[in-house]
């Protein structure tokens, strides 16, 4: 079992979460706000051992959408971490991690369209499909920003066609609560991906709200 680190930041909550090579994971959070940048090493060298800095084969960190700060903070750590260590990193959706929280909670296959609210008129949206029997999620509309009369358009579409198998998922202000669930998409990502070249610390991209 590859061993692995999650970060979550966007919100100016920081979550942090480990897998250890028997599959069990570790997690614990902090609302730091304003302190998140002053606190993250700190919380990271208390949050790490047993476990050593060498022992990890990859690193997962919330993209974003988020605060322009915060998630830069964890973008940042991140790569640097993946950069020194020469390990993977797989950058993952803010979005993408509240529908595979909501989708393992609920048990359930379905469609889950998630939003974040980016302006008074816009919307920033993503539209997945958990598939229960298979332990995966589909990303069927790439996260992106909507006006919000369309976006609202999709959701009764989908409420329409797919009626109890559709969730409707509003993003709360908090969110290193889904940070296990980072680390859980990336371990995915691992066992199925044995071509790392994209997954390098100079090609993960921000997604800034």
């Amino acid at each position: 079992m590859n061993q692995g680190l999650a970060l979550h930041t966007t919100t100016g909550e920081l979550g942090i979460a480990i897998i250890n090579p028997e599959g069990l994971y570790r997690f614990q959070s902090w609302d730091l706000g304003r302190d998140l940048a002053n606190n993250l090493q700190e919380k990271l060298g208390e949050f790490l051992p047993p476990m050593q800095w060498q022992d990890l084969d990859f690193i997962a960190v919330a993209k974003g959408p988020g605060s322009f700060t915060s998630t830069r903070i964890g973008i940042v750590t991140g790569k640097t971490i993946a950069q020194q260590l020469d390990i993977p990193i797989f950058g993952i959706s803010t979005l993408e991690s509240l529908a595979w929280y909501h989708g393992k909670k609920i048990l359930n296959s379905g469609f889950f369209a998630v939003e974040m609210k980016a302006n008074t008129e816009e919307i920033f949206g993503g539209i997945y499909q958990f598939i229960n029997e298979k332990m995966c999620l589909l990303n069927i509309s790439i996260d992106q920003t909507y006006k919000t009369e369309e976006w609202q358009i999709i959701i009764k579409d989908y409420q329409d066609k797919y009626g109890n198998n559709f969730h409707h998922i509003i993003t709360p202000d908090k969110l290193a609560f889904t940070t296990k669930s980072l680390l859980e998409i990336a371990t995915i990502k691992m066992t199925n991906n044995h071509d790392y070249s994209l997954n390098n610390w100079q090609n993960l991209t921000p997604f800034y709200n």
